[in-house]
């Protein structure tokens, strides 16, 4: 069962991502509806693997979880900067305390950079709520949900993107209260469709104009509570039994190597895009973009686990990555 759970999740992973950098290609429908789930199924997915973890082991559980996110983040910002500012390397200073504020200022070849901070915050809050009963996290999870819907709060460009924290909680520890259910599920032709056929009435709505829904965590452009989580969620089956169902493939071989280089995929995907556009003067296609997102990052993300100083740097890992299904 544990093997046959990591194939799967590394699957979702790789679609999660293969639709974030899709959703990033500049299509004006892709980008609306990929918006209302891509960010949250990555959360959930992420949430997951979340362990509860002991008081007396918070501060070394919480370095280590720094460590792993924060020190990509950094060598990565930097390294992008070099990269697109060859003559401008006097600014360096200025770049990384914009780093250091990180969020909403962060844009251009930066701009997902908050989700990693927003996920190592929601990591460290939800393992603060470990000690407590799971009634009183959920309870507490839900009420952060509805305060991070305050209007006001999108209008400020919170240190780390804070305010997202508050709404992130909820799908990640989805993640982790409904493994159980997923493990049990995740190959549930019916549970799947049903949630299909909501997730395409929604979009149907949408698109017919009955509802209006926007989704964009980054800048705190949210709907009203109930849609937040019904919208999201009604994606997320279907993906994972998609993912369960390749497993039974070839092709998963290659999708769980994109599924392990997510995070490289999520750094460099607008970056590698950015430099074709701007330094090559080439406009890349939808279907260019996805492609040149995905790829190119994972064959760095391939050379890079081969070396310890740029596997530590830029992949926050100690051990190699394996490039092939076990």
């Amino acid at each position: 069962m544990a093997s046959k759970r990591i194939e799967w999740l590394d699957i979702a992973k790789a679609l999660s991502i293969i639709l974030v950098v899709l959703g990033h290609a500049g299509h004006q429908y892709l980008d609306v509806y990929l918006g209302w789930f891509r960010i949250p199924l990555f959360f959930f997915l992420s949430g997951i693997l979340f362990k509860p973890v002991w008081i007396r082991d918070f501060s070394s559980w919480a370095r280590e979880k720094t460590r792993r996110l924060m020190v990509p983040y950094f060598a990565y910002g930097i390294l992008i900067f070099a990269v697109f500012n060859l003559h401008n390397l006097d600014m360096i200073f200025e770049h990384i305390a914009t780093l250091l504020y990180g969020g909403r200022v962060l844009e251009g070849p930066y701009g997902v950079f908050w989700f990693i901070t927003v996920l190592l915050m929601t990591q460290l809050l939800l393992g603060l709520m470990s000690p407590l009963r799971r009634g009183a996290q959920m309870t507490l999870v839900l009420a952060l949900f509805v305060i991070g819907h305050t209007p006001v709060l999108s209008s400020y460009n919170f240190f780390w993107n804070m305010d997202t924290v508050l709404v992130a909680v909820l799908y990640y520890s989805l993640g982790y209260y409904a493994k159980d259910f997923i493990v049990k599920y995740n190959s549930s032709f019916w549970l799947a469709l049903s949630s299909a056929l909501i997730a395409a009435f929604f979009i149907v709505l949408n698109a017919n104009g009955f509802m209006t829904h926007e989704m964009n965590m980054k800048m705190g452009r949210l709907n009203n509570v109930f849609m937040d989580i019904i919208v999201p969620i009604s994606f997320f089956m279907p993906v994972i039994y998609l993912s369960t169902v390749l497993t039974r493939y070839r092709i998963k071989e290659v999708l769980e190597i994109v599924g392990r280089y997510s995070i490289v995929i999520m750094y460099l995907h607008l970056p590698v895009n950015i430099f074709f556009r701007t330094v090559l003067n080439y406009d890349v296609t939808t279907f260019e973009f996805t492609c040149f997102g995905v790829v190119i990052p994972v064959m760095i993300g391939m050379l890079m686990s081969r070396m310890g100083a740029t596997r530590r740097l830029l992949l926050g890992q100690k051990k190699r990555v394996p490039e092939t299904a076990g």
